[in-house]
């Protein structure tokens, strides 16, 4: 349970002052909601460490996820990228323009559709990407210090069936659209 204490104080349009009084908020919460808001910012938190020792090394947010996202996904269109990066077509668009001018990125023409092109990675990507990978198992060691292989497991278990009811949550909110 969770206490909240503040100062209740006059109203907008009172016209006479009254003392400020402490008052006790009582907020139930639940187990369930502590852990939700737990993931929240473990998320974040896991964001911001990565996205600080990347720019270390030289690499912008954008850079990275939008290099990782098209090597996870060769031959991904503009669309498929700004889905995977949560971002508007149009931001995507202007972010592999400025990797394929960096030389990180092509955009070769899509077969099945004349008006979207299709983006994959260059050479000269690689070295970004060994980079990202070193990082990563950097971040991966530090964050997961003290866990068994099993716990990783059994963690990732859970994880994919919270990924699962979001996924069910959104299904059902874009139906009732």
């Amino acid at each position: 349970m969770q206490v909240l204490v503040g100062m209740i104080g006059p109203m907008r349009n009172q016209t006479k002052a009254t003392p400020r009084e402490p008052v006790r908020i009582v907020a139930k919460r639940s187990r369930k909601r502590s852990v939700a808001l737990k993931l929240t910012v473990i998320a974040r938190q896991l964001r911001v460490t990565f996205d600080q020792s990347a720019e270390q090394s030289g690499l912008t947010r954008a850079q990275w996820t939008l290099i990782a996202t098209v090597a996870r996904n060769p031959g991904a269109t503009q669309r498929i990228i700004a889905e995977a990066l949560e971002v508007r077509e149009i931001t995507a668009g202007r972010l592999v323009d400025r990797l394929c001018k960096e030389g990180y990125l092509r955009r070769q023409e899509n077969p099945s559709n004349r008006r979207a092109y299709c983006v994959y990675l260059t050479r000269a990507a690689q070295p970004l990407l060994d980079k990202l990978d070193e990082l990563a198992k950097i971040h991966e060691a530090a964050i997961f210090a003290g866990f068994e292989a099993r716990d990783v497991e059994q963690l990732d278990a859970y994880l994919d069936v919270i990924a699962r009811n979001l996924s069910r949550i959104r299904t059902v909110r874009a139906v009732a659209k």
